[in-house]
């Protein structure tokens, strides 16, 4: 039976709840205390570090094997996510009524991290197709809902919340597969993995430095997460997501990654001097205060990863290269900060001190070697890829379905993209007549009566990707 297609507008807050499933599985295991509590509290702490080398192991292998999975068969990697993380919460359930060894929680919390890996990884089929739509504010709504699920999954009594751990992900993967099935244009699939922009790799570098920078923060908010109100996490979450929302919506619905960046330096030089200077009493308030710019920029990434790989319904290796220094970056911090309090307890004081140096250290390279801004999404309506997306390919196969003349093409472009008869004109050194003359034409020749009607003809024109 062939499945009805909606509409990219239609499916993106569908998208937006599965995802919050996602996000809210992650908040609860690495941000809440009642995962890990079967290990004791300083298991916890190596537990959570399996999660991140778990995240940063699956990444790696995807982007050095980009042609590990059989693209012309049906994707395995929804089952092989669902797979990986069901020994996390099983593990957790069993330890309510059976002992379960700490080796046997922390291969659970690697393959976990495994898990949350390749679910990030397949979320990106669904938004890159609707990369025109807003998606930076879709993908941060995610997380605002994805905190209030986080909220209560924490006041739910043991064992349910261990049940929340395996619901939440298989939630997460029911909706994407719903999605991908309805959305168009989200199931076609390129024959091989596609080279596109390369990341810049001083970015990588910064944003590396940034995840040393969030991995101190959560270090010192994971060790004391017993005094902690998940209230308090949730609230420093939605402020995080929240922040790239208004930003989205308010200000520009796309803002170029660089930007993110300098922000996020901006914030975390707060952060850290309240950490450094205002005593132990408000650790755990400045510790709140940068996992909310940890959210912000995660998402600030990701969405710049979604813009670059827009176009490659499989582009698990491009978003892999780009999001696995993050991890890496909070993994060499989570380690020294373990050394450090290990072999000198004293010495774990100075710790926001080498933050604050660390940060200087951005800050000199900011100012000298400005952060590279993402060029994809500053890209004319001209160009091949606007925004990321496969536009100008659809614009043109709309033009064709409808028998539209060059001009007629050449305008659709800027219609498509909701540009005004005045606009077009300025653009095309033609007049604004003859601008809304052609644009009358292309009205009839499509058998529509507003601009709206024809940008969604254009989002729903199904394209092969070449």
């Amino acid at each position: 039976m062939k499945v009805k297609k909606a509409h990219v507008r239609t499916m993106l807050p569908v998208a937006s709840a599965g995802l919050a499933c996602f996000w809210a599985w992650f908040y609860f295991a690495l941000l809440s205390p009642y995962p890990a509590e079967h290990a004791g509290k300083e298991a916890s702490l190596y537990l959570k570090l399996a999660f991140l080398v778990g995240m940063v192991a699956a990444m790696l292998l995807v982007y050095a094997k980009r042609n590990l999975f059989n693209r012309t068969e049906r994707d395995p990697l929804p089952r092989a996510a669902a797979l990986l993380t069901l020994p996390f919460g099983l593990f957790n359930i069993m330890a309510h009524y059976l002992p379960v060894s700490t080796a046997a929680f922390a291969v659970a919390w690697f393959l976990a991290g495994c898990g949350f890996s390749l679910i990030f990884l397949l979320w990106p089929k669904v938004f890159m197709v609707g990369w025109q739509k807003d998606v930076g504010a879709y993908l941060s709504a995610s997380a605002l809902v994805g905190a209030v699920l986080y909220l209560f999954a924490c006041e739910l009594r043991p064992p349910y919340g261990d049940v929340a751990l395996v619901l939440l992900p298989l939630a997460s993967l029911a909706v994407f597969h719903y999605v991908r099935t309805h959305i168009v244009g989200s199931e076609q699939e390129p024959e091989a993995p596609l080279e596109q922009t390369r990341l810049f790799p001083l970015t990588g570098f910064t944003v590396a430095v940034f995840g040393a920078l969030f991995g101190i923060a959560l270090y010192l908010l994971c060790a004391n997460l017993d005094a902690v109100n998940p209230l308090a996490v949730a609230a420093a979450i939605a402020c995080g997501a929240g922040l790239h929302l208004a930003l989205s919506v308010l200000v520009k619905r796309y803002l170029t990654f660089g930007t993110a960046e300098k922000l996020s330096l901006l914030l975390l030089v707060v952060g850290f001097l309240g950490l450094a200077f205002l005593g132990p009493n408000l650790m755990l308030a400045c510790c709140l205060f940068i996992v909310g710019v940890y959210v912000y920029l995660d998402f600030s990434n990701m969405s710049a990863l979604v813009g670059f790989a827009s176009g490659h319904p499989s582009p698990f290796w491009r978003i892999a290269r780009g999001q696995l220094v993050l991890p890496v970056g909070m993994i060499v911090s989570w380690i020294a900060c373990m050394i450090i309090e290990h072999t000198n307890p004293n010495l774990f004081a100075y710790v926001p001190y080498l933050a604050l140096g660390l940060l200087l250290a951005l800050a000199l390279l900011a100012a000298f070697v400005p952060f590279k801004d993402n060029t994809f999404a500053d890209k004319t309506v001209k160009g091949e890829i606007v925004e990321g997306g496969y536009f100008k390919q659809r614009c043109n196969q709309a033009a064709q379905t409808y028998k539209l003349s060059n001009r007629e093409q050449e305008i659709l472009y800027y219609l498509a993209k909701g540009r005004n008869a005045q606009f077009i004109a300025d653009e095309l050194n033609i007049s604004a007549y003859t601008a809304k003359t052609h644009v009358y034409h292309i009205y009839q020749k499509m058998g529509i009566n507003s601009q709206q009607e024809l940008i969604s003809i254009v989002d729903s024109t199904e394209i092969v990707y070449q």
